[in-house]
């Protein structure tokens, strides 16, 4: 702010100023440690504040109540606001605190809002052995209902567990298989 005073009267020279576009898209660039999943989200978000904001609006022009209509916006857009709008809220937040951490920015006008990510119980349902039945019988090929069983009976996630699978994991001998899951590798013991 004193910068940007003394700039005004001609002390100083004017401070560049980080815009968002540039500051997101060199975050991202630079998170050679997310999986291509947690970019494709992050790239959501960015649309969503550039979209919003406009490409060439500074950082530190950004404030909490611009944060505040930021959600307000993202509701608009018909998004979930307990999945969706928490989820890419507490991305900006991200964004925003890794811009405070390199001092572009004084305080993280997202910090305020709510980014916790709930279910939504009214969305869980629980499929039936007879419409589980109805589905594989309504599926175009074998691959579609291999799929749909490993999913409904096996647990596994689609299509991440899935598409990790190999011939070499399953063990006939034993009636089991292995699957590798790509969510929970982090963890210990949660690579399998």
């Amino acid at each position: 702010v004193l910068a940007d005073k003394l700039a005004n009267v001609g002390l100083i020279a004017k401070q560049e100023r980080t815009t968002l576009a540039a500051f997101i898209d060199g975050y991202i660039a630079k998170r050679t440690d997310v999986k291509g999943a947690t970019a494709t989200v992050y790239g959501h978000t960015r649309r969503n504040l550039v979209d919003f904001f406009g490409a060439d609006k500074p950082l530190q022009d950004i404030t909490p109540g611009d944060a505040d209509e930021f959600k307000l916006y993202l509701l608009e857009q018909g998004l979930a606001e307990d999945s969706t709008v928490r989820r890419r809220c507490g991305i900006a937040k991200q964004f925003f605190n890794a811009a405070w951490r390199r001092k572009l920015i004084y305080d993280n006008p997202f910090a305020d809002l709510k980014s916790v990510v709930h279910g939504n119980a009214e969305l869980f349902h629980f499929v039936t052995r007879d419409a589980a039945q109805k589905i594989i019988d309504a599926c175009p090929d074998a691959q579609w209902r291999l799929l749909f069983a490993l999913s409904r009976w096996g647990g596994l996630r689609c299509p991440s567990e899935h598409l990790g699978l190999r011939w070499g994991d399953v063990d006939w001998g034993r009636d089991r298989m292995t699957v590798r899951s790509p969510k929970t590798e982090h963890h210990v013991g949660g690579e399998s």
